[in-house]
């Protein structure tokens, strides 16, 4: 290209601007078919009976519409025609169409609303005689220019998301955490394939929208973590759930309390664990005690019943033991004399009993 426009400095000025023209035009197919082999601007193969093709408002499409070897074709919508090709020479065209004939590629550019619609090619021969006729139809879309992610943090660490596009017609949603493809699992409320969804407490990282029609895709990604944030802030009071970056906020931390939602949950299902445990084992323990009581009282009654024995004695036995409590009931005692004790009116005289030896 550089060595064309250098040879151009050595044609006449008439010459040259002519020239120049038709460079340009011819350089700009040439960017074209070029983007048309990266894969830029991928043509819609409209050589197929009821081909569906989609186009983006307000921008272009390119569409293959016949082989290389068709002498003479129409193309039209309803009744009019659009485009007229005989002997690879374009007869008629309307605006906005650029056609190249070598290869059959249509462009379209600055597509509206009203270019959605049935199409049909006809084919003739070089008689006139008309070959083949075939539809197709075109869809106009609005393509989605933005994406906005909206994520907030709610009462016991409920994660609200919210995917707002900017335009876009007959829009489809995804959504992936972390590089992965989210789940209904990870979700407390909403849908995958919605626009809103509500993530559970425990969920955190890098969240990726996505919004894509038949014309575009566009992705937002943000961070969604949630914290509990308990300090002060310029003597301000904060506590609440909020998003982890408002940690940077805090002059101090009120006994230490930041703590994500997942170590809240994990605590709190530790300690009911812990408490329904030792509840278990105390019960256990007094099942445990009477079971082994009931035993011993049942082992010490077999025990008392196992030994008991009657025995029986001769009479004569009997007869002595008679004799022997009989003995021991007459104990006798020797008898002194009685001894007259003087009782004194005085009173002091009370505290000096005395006792005759």
């Amino acid at each position: 290209m550089q060595k064309l426009l250098d040879t151009l400095s050595h044609i006449p000025s008439e010459a040259s601007e002519c020239v120049v023209k038709d460079m340009k035009a011819t350089a700009g197919l040439v960017v074209w078919l070029f983007a048309l082999s990266q894969g830029m601007d991928t043509p819609c193969d409209g050589r197929r009976e009821g081909a569906l093709c989609y186009g983006p408002l307000g921008g272009e499409i390119v569409l293959s519409l016949v082989d290389e070897d068709t002498f003479r074709f129409e193309w039209l919508k309803g009744k009019f025609a659009l485009l007229k090709v005989k002997d690879n020479k374009i007869k008629e065209r309307a605006e906005r169409f650029s056609f190249t004939p070598n290869n059959g590629m249509l462009k379209i550019e600055n597509l509206m609303r009203n270019d959605s619609g049935n199409y049909s090619l006809n084919t003739f021969n070089k008689l006139g005689i008309e070959l083949q006729s075939r539809t197709l139809q075109l869809v106009i879309e609005d393509p989605v220019i933005s994406v906005h992610l909206v994520s907030k943090c709610q009462f016991q660490g409920k994660q609200p998301v919210t995917c707002l596009p900017k335009g876009g017609d007959n829009l489809q949603y995804s959504w992936s955490l972390n590089k992965k493809t989210l789940q209904d699992s990870d979700l407390l409320s909403g849908d995958v394939q919605a626009n809103n969804i509500t993530l559970k407490q425990s969920i955190s990282g890098q969240l990726v929208c996505s919004v894509k029609n038949n014309v575009s895709e566009i992705q937002k990604e943000v961070f969604v973590s949630c914290v509990f944030i308990n300090c002060t802030s310029n003597g301000t009071l904060i506590s609440e759930w909020l998003p982890e970056i408002n940690e940077t906020l805090c002059d101090t931390f009120i006994d230490g309390s930041k703590s994500n939602q997942g170590n809240n949950y994990l605590l709190i299902m530790g300690g009911v664990l812990s408490a329904l445990f030792i509840l278990l084992m105390i019960g256990l323990a007094v099942v445990y005690k009477q079971k082994k009581n009931q035993s011993s009282i049942e082992d010490e009654e077999e025990l008392t019943y196992a030994n008991v024995r009657i025995n029986r004695q001769p009479r004569r036995a009997n007869k002595e033991i008679e004799d022997v409590m009989v003995e021991y009931g007459q104990v006798r005692f020797s008898e002194r004399p009685r001894r007259t004790v003087v009782v004194n009116n005085d009173p002091s005289t009370y505290a000096q009993v005395r006792r005759d030896r």
